[in-house]
């Protein structure tokens, strides 16, 4: 891999990172443009997802969880990387009411304990493994294209894994039950920020009210042993 210099999704300024390998993009124009506007929102919550587990893992007193933690950071880092290499093979978009709201949806995410923290993420991560199943459904443009979707399924595959992780921690240190509520708000809030790009899934062939029905509520059972 060859380093570069980039701008980010969401967070930071411009930094040097190993360009992921090009990616051939055989979406239709249309369907390039659309998943062009969901590239970002993506983007951002790996991006996000990379700080929090770093401050996760540095917090931690458990030398197993905080290696495990940090090793989530390095993959959600990976997943930054492959979604810039995409949206290099996408038409340009800037979506800055899309990264704004996502980037406050991000923030918002951190606040309070580490266990409320875990189970936010664990929620989120869930929505995400969603999202993605939706875009990768068979017979949609998205799956159409090897590329792309091997990508993304590969994210998702990693996204599932770092559900189990954040669960587990929250529910070998406390009653999963008590963090619901703050579980369940995080999932309404990323349903009102993905729903900003709802022409975007249409035109991918996702049921924007479905999907939105669907992030809205918390997967039963996730934070209960």
């Amino acid at each position: 891999m060859i380093r570069a210099v980039r701008k980010t999704f969401c967070f930071g300024a411009g930094q040097g990172f190993a360009r992921a390998s090009p990616i051939d993009v055989r979406l239709a124009d249309r369907h390039a443009s659309a998943l062009a506007m969901l590239v970002p929102l993506l983007g951002c919550g790996e991006e996000a997802a990379a700080i929090a587990f770093d401050g996760l893992a540095a917090s931690d007193g458990d030398p197993a969880a905080a290696a495990a933690l940090k090793a989530i950071a390095e993959e959600e880092r990976i997943h930054d990387r492959l979604l810039h290499g995409l949206a290099e093979r996408l038409p340009p978009t800037t979506a800055t009411a899309l990264r704004r709201e996502a980037r406050r949806f991000h923030i918002d995410l951190g606040r309070g304990s580490t266990l409320t923290h875990l189970a936010r993420i664990a929620a989120i991560d869930a929505g995400v493994c969603t999202i993605l199943s939706r875009l990768l459904r068979p017979g949609s443009p998205v799956a159409g294209d090897q590329a792309v979707a091997g990508m993304l399924a590969r994210i998702r595959l990693d996204e599932t894994r770092h559900v189990r992780l954040s669960r587990s921690l929250v529910l070998m240190r406390a009653d999963g039950r008590q963090f619901e509520d703050v579980a369940h708000a995080a999932r309404e809030a990323l349903a009102n920020v993905i729903m900003l790009a709802a022409d975007a899934f249409e035109d991918l062939v996702v049921d924007p009210a479905r999907l939105r029905a669907d992030l809205g509520s918390l997967p039963q059972g996730l934070l209960r042993s």
